[in-house]
């Protein structure tokens, strides 16, 4: 992550409810079957979604140790008290995945939208006010989790709640995965748990997730910018080869020597750029 464990993470009021506008707009536009997409009166449900947004900011899901059955429970008792079905899957029962679907006619394949629960751990005595308060303070929310990836958590419940009101008729399915184990962790009790056991519940074709940016001014959205393939490649693992010996005795097939090379040749490496 670009922010260091350390600092604050306030969140500007107005920046979910762009997420939602934003991701909203996109999945209306990709589901929406024959008719217009749903219009929203963004006034009247600015309270809700301020409630939700505030409520799992105050779940402290720091990870380690996760904890993302807190939030689970708390996604579980919004869907369904509006008639949307869930689901959990787990591999560790104090680290759960949320799945809930919006069926679709089936004639596209399903768009899936995700977020992840835990947070970055927090170094409490670096924090003006209580880093799970929620607080309200000079126009913004204070809080770990308010800009990862609590904001796009709320604004993906937003949406399945806003889509199920409107009853609109849906071309695709709309799937919501909230999984635990981003931050910190190989996430293992995550997405690759629910990629590789689990596929056929969140197979789609398209995934909307965290990334990028999105600037409102004047109540208009004037900019979105978008990221792609963050996480790739996952991993890299290097392993250097040389003769045992002393430490005194320099050899010019030092394998920690060849090692540090490796690493730094990995560090400068650009991603190329495939346009399609």
């Amino acid at each position: 992550k670009s922010v260091s464990k350390g600092k604050m993470r306030p969140m500007k009021n107005t920046t979910v409810r762009a997420l939602i506008i934003l991701t909203l707009g996109t999945v209306a536009c990709a589901v929406v079957a024959q008719a217009q997409a749903p219009t929203v009166d963004w006034e009247k449900q600015k309270a809700e979604t301020l409630r939700h947004f505030l409520a799992l900011v105050r779940i402290d899901t720091s990870n380690p140790p996760g904890n993302e059955t807190k939030a689970v429970e708390y996604l579980k008792k919004a869907l369904e008290a509006e008639g949307i079905a869930t689901q959990t899957f787990a591999l560790d029962s104090n680290r759960s995945n949320l799945v809930a679907r919006l069926k679709g006619n089936g004639s596209k394949r399903p768009i899936l939208i995700l977020a992840h629960m835990d947070v970055v751990a927090v170094q409490r005595e670096k924090w003006p006010v209580d880093p799970f308060g929620a607080v309200l303070k000079d126009g913004y929310i204070w809080g770990r989790g308010t800009a990862d990836d609590k904001d796009v958590l709320a604004a993906n419940l937003m949406v399945m709640l806003l889509l199920k009101r409107s009853g609109v008729p849906l071309d695709r399915d709309v799937i919501f995965l909230a999984e635990s184990g981003e931050e910190t962790d190989p996430t293992d009790v995550g997405i690759r748990f629910m990629v590789e056991q689990h596929f056929d519940e969140i197979n789609a074709e398209f995934a909307l997730t965290e990334g990028g940016s999105t600037t409102i001014e004047n109540g208009r959205v004037t900019t979105v910018q978008i990221a792609t393939t963050e996480k790739a490649p996952r991993r890299v693992r290097l392993v250097a080869n040389g003769t045992s010996g002393h430490g005194s005795v320099p050899r010019m097939d030092n394998a920690l020597t060849h090692l540090g090379a490796a690493v730094q040749k990995v560090g400068t490496w650009e991603t190329p750029m495939r346009l399609n």
